[in-house]
């Protein structure tokens, strides 16, 4: 799979979407973290072409989010498993999920519901959270520069929380 150029820019989100690569491969992690492990899993589910699959599941395990466990003779039979990286994802897709619930299908038509197989109660909706516990919004979000940042990174972000923090005249 081609590396898009995004992969080198400095920002966490860009090179989450280098690693991740597409859609298919999200759906891939998806159904993954769902239980689904062989090729012929994926693509019954999914509808993939099997070239396409092939070449999402080989960038999966190259980047570390699926480990491929040979189940057959000699390296005719593969597993998928999820690794712990791959896990650490399921937040970021439930909020996709839940996102998608409210502005795609439309509250009450719902395609899935996500459930807590302990208690079983559905889970509660996604909310960002300062480290006090309070909620933030969009609108309350600001971004400072991290220990990785760049000086270009640096100083599009200190102009930028300028901007944010200047008081209308």
């Amino acid at each position: 799979m081609r590396e898009p150029s995004f992969s080198r820019l400095n920002c966490s989100i860009a090179r989450s979407l280098a690693v991740l690569g597409d859609a298919w491969s999200l759906l891939i992690l998806r159904d993954a973290l769902a239980g689904v492990r062989t090729f012929e899993g994926f693509t019954s589910g999914l509808g993939i072409a099997r070239n396409t699959l092939t070449d999402r599941l080989r960038h999966l395990v190259e980047e570390g989010m699926l480990t491929q466990m040979d189940v057959g003779k000699r390296g005719t039979r593969f597993e998928y498993v999820p690794t712990v990286k791959a896990k650490e994802l399921q937040v970021a897709l439930m909020a996709i999920m839940q996102w998608g619930d409210r502005w795609v299908s439309g509250r009450g038509n719902e395609p899935a519901v996500a459930f807590d197989r302990v208690s079983e109660s559905a889970v509660a909706p996604l909310v960002l959270r300062s480290t006090s516990g309070r909620t933030v919004s969009s609108d309350e979000l600001m971004y400072k520069p991290g220990r990785g940042a760049t000086p270009v990174t640096r100083d599009y972000l200190t102009a930028k929380n300028k901007r944010l923090t200047r008081k209308p005249v």
